[in-house]
């Protein structure tokens, strides 16, 4: 998620709210796209079909996006979420260094799914705050000491309360690897392993929480695949036409290509400083870059690979309206991911090396030509037309 970006979520908020919220977001975006809807030209192939209806393939992309993208990969954090909480709580019964290696790993399993969602935050991961609560950074390693030196008692409502840098991935993982991925089992104090279990067990239910939202439903409401999927429908404030929700995951996309760029590469490029790498403690943060560009290609693709899915994809849709920019988009997004995990590792130890620089450089050039791709030719052709 994005660096910096803090999320506050009650236990009593309501899709209402998030809708009423969303329909103010679409109706400002819409404007603006009318007033700057002749900077330059769209097609309207993929937004109506000869009678005047959305297209076939718009529909398709709507409805198959979260059954074939968003819930399958969430489904996947769930399970490693759940993995999670069980090595924290074998950890925590017998301290020693197999059960913390084991608890370590499972927290880089944990990443993989989560980072692969980062190119669809949007919906109730943006609007409920699951995002801040599972993964806001950089962690307050201020604040986090004062709650270990603290005397409060650990409930789950205490940590409820807590700001979004003193839970969720990165103050487990600070728990877990020590400041340098240096931790030993002895290092543990009591108040450590009751303050990474609690965190650990709220994890696990802000995961399953998530995963709900879209495919079940939360607190009463619909699941959030049927805000999506009935895009363009009279009643449906959050999206009032198929083509405001293709724009959306666009969005999510070019968010997660800006973010990668700009902030999880460009920033500690720029200060040569490992404070700005997101997942420092643990020296894994190159996975996160090679994660959410996947991130990006599967939502581009509409697929998840090894979740057998495959379904409508934004690229059926661009490939309708301009082959030509489908294999464009399709071999940039390769170049990146090559790029990416042409960067040595891990990236922590190696920040200040010419050579690591140099294709961090490389990287970060590979992934905005990518996003100037999306924003100047992908987002234009399925934009609403002038």
């Amino acid at each position: 998620m994005a660096l910096g970006k803090i999320f506050h979520r009650s236990s009593n908020s309501a899709y209402g709210r998030y809708w009423q919220s969303q329909s103010i977001l679409v109706m400002l975006f819409a404007g603006l796209l009318i007033l700057g809807s002749g900077c330059g030209e769209s097609s309207t192939e993929t937004e109506k079909s000869s009678d005047g209806s959305p297209s076939d393939i718009q529909t398709a992309v709507a409805s198959d996006f979260p059954e074939q993208v968003v819930i399958p990969t969430y489904e996947l954090l769930v399970e490693k979420a759940g993995e999670l909480s069980k090595t924290v709580e074998a950890l925590v019964e017998d301290a020693n260094d197999d059960t913390l290696k084991a608890a370590q790993e499972a927290w880089i399993e944990a990443r993989s799914p989560w980072e692969r969602s980062e190119a669809f935050a949007f919906g109730p991961a943006d609007s409920l705050g699951y995002d801040g609560d599972l993964d806001d950074w950089p962690v307050n390693e201020t604040d986090v000491t004062k709650v270990i030196d603290s005397s409060d008692e650990l409930t789950a409502e205490y940590i409820e309360e807590l700001q979004t840098t003193q839970k969720g991935f990165h103050t487990i993982e600070f728990l877990l690897f020590g400041l340098d991925n240096d931790k030993q089992a002895t290092d543990f104090s009591e108040r450590e392993l009751e303050y990474l279990q609690t965190l650990a067990v709220a994890f696990d239910e802000t995961a399953n929480e998530l995963v709900q939202s879209w495919s079940e439903g939360v607190e009463g409401n619909p699941p959030y695949k049927e805000v999506l999927a009935t895009a363009g429908d009279s009643e449906n404030t959050a999206y009032p036409s198929k083509t405001a929700a293709i724009e959306e995951i666009v969005q999510g996309m070019m968010g997660c290509l800006d973010e990668v760029a700009n902030e999880k590469i460009g920033e500690p490029l720029e200060s040569k400083e490992t404070l700005g790498l997101e997942s420092r403690f643990s020296h894994t943060s190159i996975n996160d870059f090679q994660h959410n560009i996947r991130s990006v290609q599967n939502a581009y693709l509409g697929e998840v690979p090894n979740a057998d899915t495959s379904g409508a994809s934004l690229s059926d849709l661009v490939a309708e309206a301009n082959p030509e920019l489908d294999e464009q988009v399709k071999e940039e997004m390769q170049a990146a991911i090559d790029a990416v995990e042409a960067i040595p590792a891990p990236i922590e130890e190696k920040l200040t090396d010419e050579d690591a620089q140099a294709k961090m450089e490389t990287a970060q050039e590979a992934i905005l030509t990518l996003f100037s791709t999306m924003e100047e030719k992908v987002l234009p052709l399925v934009q609403e037309p002038s």
